[in-house]
């Protein structure tokens, strides 16, 4: 989730995202965000983030007023391993995770909790191939290019367990999403782990879809987390996060043109593109997040076990965790204004 060129109207303008690059790394500095974590509670939530279209609905709250910056402070950075370090590393209060990294985030020890579900993948992750590789089993002996994070090794495994093959069959190359279209028009990859904006980026080039997150539904989750501590310390706040969370799904419900508008704005596409980016998502709403994360059997955990079983097999977790760890019991009265 880096770097966005220009392709075919489904893809971003690089000299803005170079810009609001310059303008996040000032943000940073001037804000202090890889500070320490003590923070005074007067002074705005930090809220580490990077691009998906999934994430969009919490810059649209800010940019329509709904979450002031004195109330928030939202670094759009890089890409999904900074954000995942950032919140490790106790530079922000917040973050936007996959499911994944929030099992890995646990089974390293941070204390943490989800506050509310930001999508469900459903075709929004996939892999992306040359039209040389037309079925899975061609990716047999081929280069396939994965971003070094939880998600792109999970989305590796369950690729080659439907192609029937083996991390010994293919040649993995680790390389930074931002490098991922440039790869793919200098043949530097048969096969590319890919997801929203990048995944249009790749089409646009001349790849296509050959495994994708619909495939394997209930297993993608993008969440907004808060560490324990703040949580605790700062509860009106954060769940003032969540209100203004599903206060903007609303908006854009209401008026689906301005906000598919500023969104697409925002991102430097059309907004068809951006559209088509959400047919990969579902995105739930109050009372789905309440059936996810609240109850005595939130409907988080079944998946969440099944990822923990998945991650044990491939090596990516320490020890086993349980998601119940980060679910608040109370967490519908922090969601539900």
């Amino acid at each position: 989730m880096d770097v966005r060129g220009q392709g075919g109207g489904m893809t971003i303008a690089l000299g803005g995202l170079v810009l609001r690059c310059l303008r996040v790394g000032v943000a940073l500095l001037a804000a202090g965000v890889f500070a320490s974590c003590g923070k005074a509670p007067s002074e705005p939530l930090r809220i580490a983030s990077s691009p998906w279209p999934g994430y969009e609905p919490v810059y649209l709250a800010r940019d329509i007023g709904y979450l002031p910056r004195e109330k928030a402070n939202i670094f759009e950075l890089p890409s999904s391993d900074i954000t995942l370090e950032s919140f490790r590393n106790r530079s922000a209060d917040m973050a936007t995770v996959t499911l994944d990294e929030t099992l890995e985030l646990l089974a390293n020890g941070v204390r943490l909790r989800i506050l509310f579900v930001m999508d469900g993948s459903n075709g929004g992750d996939a892999v992306m191939a040359t039209p040389e590789v037309k079925t899975l089993a061609d990716l047999k002996g081929k280069r396939i290019v994965i971003t070094n994070i939880p998600l792109g090794v999970y989305m590796l495994s369950r690729t080659l367990n439907a192609a029937k093959l083996t991390r010994e069959d293919v040649r993995v190359i680790s390389s930074s999403e931002s490098k991922h279209a440039e790869m793919y028009k200098q043949g530097g990859g048969d096969a590319f782990v890919s997801y929203e904006p990048f995944k249009s980026q790749l089409a646009a080039l001349g790849a296509h879809v050959i495994f994708d997150s619909s495939q394997i539904p209930n297993e993608i989750f993008d969440l907004m987390v808060v560490h324990e501590d703040v949580f605790q310390a700062r509860r009106k706040e954060v769940c003032n996060v969540a209100h203004q969370w599903f206060r903007a799904l609303d908006y854009a419900k209401q008026s689906p043109e301005e906000a598919t508008r500023r969104i697409a704005e925002r991102l430097g596409v059309s907004g068809q593109a951006y559209q088509a980016m959400l047919g990969g998502l579902s995105v739930p709403a109050q009372q789905e997040n309440l059936r996810l994360l609240g109850g005595k059997e939130p409907a988080l955990v079944a998946p969440a076990d099944n990822l923990v079983r998945v991650m044990m097999q491939e090596g990516q977790l320490k020890r086993r965790v349980d998601i119940r760890q980060a679910l608040d019991a109370d967490i519908g009265a922090c969601i539900v204004k």
